[in-house]
């Protein structure tokens, strides 16, 4: 039946109600004399009703012609309101409930005659009184259509019909039946035949057989369709962000015919007191269409807003039809839901994804010799760097620089409250180091370039189940060269150097340090960042025994980094001044520990003379080898002299000489109490 005949049909039945409920109670209408009165209690009604008088009929009064019997269902199979009452088990009391109350909604003369007929235009939504006395034909019937709109009663429940308190009458107060029942707006759109209203706030996803961005794991598509297939209302999909978690949603939904409402919770800017009804209608109109929903919560439950947490649950608890919640971790109630988990692709995998995306079969392999990154960053990535080329690049031209400026974009991540970005202009050629300390410095760097050939070609994550990785402590006196080391290493992968705030980490409250250290470690994993925790005594200090309270929560902060560290599957540098202060638990975990010394004359004579930059004048010869002979100087020492020397000369109007170093030099030794 057409939307247009449907909704006409239905508007006439309630037509037909309310001359039938005139009929019965035209009393309520007439004043003195049996003429209408202002619509307020006349005395022909209270002499009525304390008389126990019987029916007026007050459409006889009117003048108004008989009319046929009233069908009792106004639901003619295939209309909306008969769809609605099979997808929800209404009984026909529930439906005809259903179908007087959008009445008053969906034609004006039905809401103004409804209006005259309980005799109050100041009240605007029909009362749950009125609508019970409206569809039955005898108060056992009455009374039988209140108990259908009590709020553990199927309407409410299933969010088909609302309550609000009357203006008047004891407001929030008053009895139940003169509540004003209200229609929401996606189960009237429902009823005339309209798409779902949740379309301007959400994503639909009809089935089509348009082929997948790429296939997530397939043991992970098996689990999903299987508890899919056997009813199970929740699911909980869980896995780092650009997974193929969504996607394999959207598979498994179309491969059911099944449309799919995606709704992003962490994307809706509502109050909370705005999430409940945002929620309420979308989840409604998920019910109305027979819509499977997708809910993205990443953020939010990894996040500490409890009140919006709770409000999802109490949502999500009474909504029964099939949700799929896309998140990091499980949390809170919704966590007792089975959960599908989704593990990133291997490097074979992401490889075949920018191969087939590029067409370029080396730049897939140096991309992902760089970047360990899901298909999702990889495709988003992909359409951002084509939009830059396309505009920058002559006949845009994609190139490997595009698509690693683009990448770190999409690598978001919310390590600025924790850290702070550690970046170096220096290269390998200003490392002046003992040649077995940049060998192993080199073996780093290895190390962190072929993860993915060694782990996933070569199959050696199937034989590490944990502690893949990479964690490297470098301890050396102040100046040795440590956070440069850190920063050229980073430099030369192509990543991020993020360096940990330790102020900002650790907490005074217990259990805030372990979040902090949580979420840090969390972000880096999915920013494919490197980790750089200076001066790390002071945070993976050695256990001591336990005495107090405090020893025990100190203990518990040391046992919890030492399992994240372990659980870590990216690279991170730590830096001591003391190495013996770091727990021996914590030292046998580390994959590379490297002690940088203080440099002898030869190697400090080399930093004297590699500090000056090309650019600086030098008015004559510099005897780099008695400064290095002198002065017992770590590079970051030298370095600072030098810098020193360079405003001696700024200042005297000349260049640099061996004069002026030398007294930057001595100087420098002076601020180090050497003179």
């Amino acid at each position: 039946m057409e939307t247009a005949p449907a909704v006409t049909e239905l508007l006439r039945w309630c037509l037909a109600r309310t001359r039938s409920h005139i009929r019965r109670h035209g009393l309520r209408l007439t004043q003195s004399g049996g003429q209408l009165g202002d619509l307020y209690v006349g005395i022909d009604e209270a002499m009525a009703v304390l008389g126990g008088a019987g029916q007026f009929d007050l459409t006889r009064e009117l003048g108004l012609p008989e009319e046929p019997p009233i069908d009792p269902v106004p639901a003619p199979q295939g209309s909306p309101l008969a769809r609605l009452a099979q997808t929800f088990a209404l009984d026909p009391v529930e439906t005809r409930l259903l179908g007087a109350a959008a009445g008053a909604s969906l034609g004006v003369d039905v809401a103004r005659l409804y209006a005259f007929a309980w005799a109050d235009f100041a009240v605007k939504l029909p009362p749950v009184s009125f609508l019970a006395e409206l569809v039955a034909d005898d108060a056992d019937g009455a009374l039988a259509a209140v108990t259908r709109l009590r709020p553990d009663a199927r309407l409410r429940r299933a969010g088909l019909l609302r309550l609000q308190p009357p203006e008047g009458w004891g407001g929030p107060h008053a009895a139940f039946v003169h509540h004003g029942v209200l229609v929401p707006d996606p189960v009237l759109a429902a009823l005339r035949g309209e798409p779902p209203l949740a379309l301007s706030r959400a994503t639909l996803r009809l089935p089509t057989a348009d082929p997948p961005r790429f296939s997530p794991p397939t043991d992970a598509l098996q689990r999903l369709g299987g508890l899919v297939d056997a009813g199970v209302t929740r699911v909980m999909l869980l896995g780092p962000r650009g997974c193929g978690r969504g996607e394999a949603a959207r598979m498994v939904c179309a491969a059911r015919g099944r449309s799919l409402l995606e709704i992003d919770l962490d994307a809706r800017p509502d109050a909370v007191d705005a999430l409940g009804p945002a929620l309420d209608d979308l989840l409604l109109d998920a019910r109305l269409h027979g819509l499977a929903v997708l809910l993205r919560a990443d953020a939010l439950l990894d996040g500490d807003d409890h009140a919006r947490i709770s409000i999802v649950e109490e949502r999500l608890a009474a909504h029964d039809g099939p949700t799929l919640i896309v998140a990091h971790r499980a949390g809170g109630r919704l966590g007792d839901a089975p959960a599908v988990r989704f593990e990133r692709l291997d490097g074979a995998m992401q490889r075949a994804l920018w191969q087939r995306e590029l067409g370029d079969a080396a730049l897939a392999s140096r991309l992902v010799a760089r970047f360990d990154v899901t298909p999702g960053i990889i495709l988003r990535t992909l359409a951002d760097a084509r939009r830059e080329a396309a505009i920058s690049a002559p006949a845009g031209a994609l190139d490997e620089a595009h698509i690693a400026r683009a990448l770190r974009r999409h690598m978001r991540h919310a390590l600025d409250g924790l850290g702070e970005p550690v970046s170096t202009t220096l290269g390998w050629d200003d490392v002046v180091l003992p040649d077995d300390v940049v060998g192993r410095l080199r073996e780093i760097r290895a190390h962190a370039r072929h993860r993915a050939q060694v782990y996933d070609r070569w199959g050696f994550r199937r034989k590490m189940d944990y502690g893949r990785g990479l964690s490297c402590l470098f301890s050396g006196p102040p100046g040795t060269g440590k956070t440069m080391m850190a920063g050229i290493i980073a430099h030369d992968l192509g990543r991020e150097l993020y360096k940990v705030d330790l102020s900002q980490v650790v907490s005074k409250w217990v259990g805030e340090t372990e979040k902090n250290l949580g979420r840090i470690f969390d972000e880096a994993e999915q920013a494919q960042v490197i980790l750089f925790f200076d001066e790390a005594d002071s945070l993976f200090s050695t256990r001591t025994e336990v005495k107090g309270a405090n020893d025990r929560f100190a203990n518990m902060e040391v046992n919890y980094l030492l399992q994240r560290m372990e659980a870590f599957d990216g690279v991170s540098i730590l830096t001591t001044n003391f190495e013996r202060g770091l727990d021996e638990a914590f030292r046998r975990r580390l994959k590379f520990r490297v002690h940088f010394p203080l440099p002898d004359a030869e190697q400090r004579t080399e930093l004297w003379r590699r500090m000056i930059p090309p650019e600086m004048p030098v008015e004559d010869a510099v005897d780099f080898e008695r400064l290095g002979r002198k002065h017992k100087m770590s590079g970051g020492n030298i370095k600072n002299a030098v810098l020193r020397a360079a405003f001696y000369a700024a200042e005297d109007g000349g260049g640099l000489n061996m004069k002026r170093l030398q007294k930057a030099a001595d100087a420098e030794s002076r601020e180090m109490g050497r003179l």
